[in-house]
């Protein structure tokens, strides 16, 4: 464990959802820097292949842990455009071009990284759910729902479980073929 300042890194990540996903950011661009003799070629390497180094390479190192952030709509945003603007470089789209954000993600065969950070989320809280009630993880979920006592003056914090009862009309509304939910989180996630 080391700590500098006001960070303090566990396990390769940073304590705090905006500092971890700024990390991720250089570090994936930095990966993304590598690779950018190779995607360069041109005609020599397909798309396809580009894709699949990129998703290989860069995309893995952007979500790392990702299922543990709660990240506002805004830094979502963020974050959407971010990965878009990775996407643009790999494929090889530069500025008098313009291309829509569905054909982009259609032509790359992707989905906006807000999606991929949900369905992460939602497969963590299904597995702590399963796991046995004694392990810290259930132990922390539990203890959030415990009544404090007076009422919280301010705007609410932005928690995880927040995040996941924010999340329940997305998972409706969105197609996340990975999340089946079988028991009904809105009765849990009463905040």
């Amino acid at each position: 464990m080391k700590t500098t300042g006001k960070t303090l890194r566990k396990v390769g990540t940073l304590i705090g959802d905006t500092k971890d996903v700024q990390r991720r950011k250089q570090l994936s661009t930095a990966a993304l820097a590598k690779l950018q003799n190779v995607l360069v070629r041109g005609d020599k390497l397909k798309k396809k292949t580009k894709l699949k180094l990129y998703r290989a390479l860069v995309k893995s190192v952007l979500t790392y842990n990702c299922s543990t952030w709660a990240l506002t709509q805004a830094e979502e945003k963020k974050f959407d455009a971010f990965h878009r603007k990775q996407l643009k470089r790999v494929v090889g789209i530069r500025y008098p071009v313009k291309i829509t954000n569905k054909a982009l993600c259609k032509q790359c065969n992707e989905r906006p990284l807000s999606l991929h950070v949900l369905e992460n989320r939602w497969r963590l809280f299904g597995h702590i759910l399963r796991r046995d009630r004694e392990i810290p993880a259930n132990k922390a979920m539990e203890g959030f729902f415990v009544p404090q006592g007076d009422e919280y003056m301010g705007r609410p914090i932005t928690t995880l479980p927040v995040i996941l009862n924010n999340d329940l009309p997305r998972l409706e509304s969105s197609t996340c073929a990975c999340v089946l939910i079988v028991l009904k989180p809105s009765k849990i996630l009463k905040t």
